[in-house]
């Protein structure tokens, strides 16, 4: 009776930030400079954040950049929600059974038999995959048995979202079970194929589907006589000058575009006469080393686009872009932002760090650093409209979701270049 006593005494007795909490969850976004992370907690289907600190122990990642979207990770926690501790999920496979990106390009490329099965959700598989894979989401394989290949000598590889992903070892594993002798898994996976520079493709059906302005199609051929509807021109011949001239002027890489488009994170989807042309490697080499993120070339190209009677266009093509950035939850329009800073209509609070805001910063913006906004919620109204903004989204984001857990329903952030927007809209900083 008295140990318990005694044990309870203690619990009870201990400060409750040095108490230990496990989480589990999928990164949806993190911000290093803020030491913040957003994530998915994927028995509860609730977004949640929890901070670290150059104290925070990593296991199985030399960094924190490895912790990436995506990334399933294992948290300890103290009980002001500090991570002690973080430990990336990696998936565990016999080496036997793993392909690495250079074997599986090299496959790929001589033209062997082979079956890709790509096992993420349908939505991730059409807006890019890797060339030749179908789409085999390893939740619907059990009951689609008919996606794989009748003969089962056949060799096939599963791959998802990285190391941390378990729907291609998932996959793998229903494949082996129906009696599939050649199983392997690309665990590297996707984020990895596109780090490397090797090609992204989409498919057709897709792109029909989304002939929209929050698409770029952008046709890189030299003199189009006919092109997919409501594509851009900018051949890849212009492409590679502009490239050149920037490498020679030593341009920032991260600063390069096209078209001025800001959003790094656009999709774009190009197009040439086939897939394997020069002008699309080219374009798709050259748009990936300026870190757009989001670059597929199209499948088949405009020859397979004409052999399916898709819609396409005759005449002039267009030379300026038509794009609108869709809108992720909680941000905000960039014409609204501009109207309700110049007219002061809104509570501003700038989450870049005091270094960043001395550098320029809005005329009666509240400076409270990622890191630092819970603990500075008395300076944050619930009432009336507040807008959060950092250098580039990525921070006002992560400080979005973290208000709208406390209980704020009157928040937006800006999810775009800060400096860009007040120098295209002539707001002056102080």
């Amino acid at each position: 009776m008295f140990k318990k006593a005694a044990i309870l005494l203690v619990l009870f007795g201990m400060p409750f930030s040095l108490m230990a909490e496990d989480v589990v969850g999928k990164i949806q976004s993190i911000s290093v400079k803020g030491k913040v992370i957003q994530y998915l907690n994927p028995k509860t289907n609730e977004v949640n954040v929890i901070k670290f600190t150059d104290k925070t122990k990593l296991e199985s990642a030399n960094s924190f950049t490895e912790l990436t979207a995506n990334t399933k990770f294992k948290a300890t926690l103290d009980g002001n929600g500090v991570a002690r501790k973080i430990k990336r999920i990696l998936v565990k496979l016999p080496k036997e059974q793993v392909i690495d990106t250079e074997e599986l390009y090299e496959l790929i490329d001589d033209g062997q038999p082979l079956f890709i099965g790509d096992a993420r959700p349908v939505s991730k598989y059409q807006t890019g995959h890797i060339p030749g894979a179908k789409a085999t989401p390893a939740n619907k394989l059990q009951q689609n048995l008919h996606w794989l290949p009748e003969d089962k000598a056949t060799p096939l590889v599963f791959y998802c979202g990285g190391v941390t992903c378990p729907l291609s070892p998932k996959a793998l594993r229903i494949a082996k079970a129906n009696g599939y002798k050649n199983v392997k898994a690309y665990v590297e996976g996707y984020p990895v194929w596109k780090e490397e520079v090797y090609p992204s493709h989409v498919n057709k059906v897709w792109l029909a589907e989304n002939l929209d302005i929050h698409h770029i199609i952008l046709d890189v051929r030299t003199s189009p006589k006919s092109y997919i509807k409501g594509a851009v021109h900018l051949p890849a011949e212009k492409l590679l000058e502009m490239h050149e001239q920037w490498n020679q002027d030593k341009y920032p890489t991260n600063k390069r575009t096209i078209f001025d488009l800001r959003d790094k994170k656009a999709p774009i989807i190009i197009v040439a006469e086939s897939d394997s042309s020069d002008d699309a490697i080219e374009a798709y080499e050259i748009l990936t080393f300026w870190k757009f993120k989001n670059v597929s070339i199209l499948n088949g190209g405009v020859l397979a686009w004409k052999q399916a009677n898709l819609p396409v266009e005759t005449g002039k093509i267009a030379e300026e872009l038509n794009y609108v950035k869709k809108l992720a939850k909680g941000a905000i329009d960039e014409k609204d932002f501009v109207k309700a800073v110049t007219s002061g209509t809104a509570t501003v609070i700038d989450v870049r760090s005091p270094d960043e805001v001395s550098h320029g910063h809005l005329k009666g913006a509240i400076n409270i650093p990622l890191e630092e906004l819970d603990k500075n919620l008395d300076r944050i109204p619930k009432t009336g409209l507040v807008i959060l903004h950092c250098a580039g989204g990525a921070r006002a984001s992560l400080a979005y979701t973290t208000l709208i857990n406390k209980g704020y329903t009157n928040v937006k952030f800006l999810d775009e270049s800060f400096e860009a927007v007040v120098k295209d809209n002539g707001i002056k900083l102080i």
